[in-house]
């Protein structure tokens, strides 16, 4: 008898653990964006967004706006020619109002706040590609479940003529 239930509790937990990735699967939310610069960002910082644009989750489009705080290494560890690193903080609004004076300081930031997190990630300036991994830290409404999960987001970026960041489309995977 304790050989049997003993097989049949380890029949039990396999068949949970191989429904585990299938069901994680399901949960994963992705997306696409499209990011321009924002002319108005000079420094890292958490006052002015450095890129600017719409995502659409799985259908649902939003406004989303990144704030690049640094590079996020240590001193006198640099990455490999032609490649920069970044962290930075990013949000997700439904209706967001963003204005800027003639000095390029916010007036109106206002809007429902749908997911915000952070993220550290290098870009690769020759191939003008780039990769992030971080966290969604705080999620309401409908995708209040999504607080916590791991985020990817990869793509392109495009420059000007004159050298200055233009456009960033890419890539979101949540969960």
């Amino acid at each position: 008898m304790l050989r049997r239930m003993s097989a049949s509790v380890s029949l039990l937990l396999m068949a949970v653990l191989a429904a585990v990735p299938a069901t994680m699967a399901q949960d994963k939310v992705t997306g696409e964006y499209e990011l321009a610069w924002n002319g108005c960002f000079t420094a890292p910082g958490d006052e002015v967004p450095d890129w600017v644009g719409a995502i659409d989750l799985e259908g649902d489009v939003y406004d989303m706006v990144f704030f690049n705080l640094g590079d996020g290494r240590p001193p006198g560890q640099d990455l490999p020619e032609g490649s920069g690193a970044f962290i930075e903080i990013w949000a997700v609004y439904d209706g967001l109002e963003l204005a800027y004076d003639d000095d390029c300081a916010p007036v109106t930031y206002a809007g429902d706040l749908v997911m915000w997190g952070h993220d550290a990630g290098v870009s690769d300036y020759e191939a003008q590609e780039y990769a992030m991994a971080g966290t969604i830290v705080e999620a309401f409404g409908e995708h209040a479940d999504l607080a916590g999960q791991p985020v990817a987001m990869s793509g392109t970026f495009t420059m000007t003529e004159d050298g200055d960041p233009a456009t960033a489309p890419g890539v979101i995977e949540i969960g």
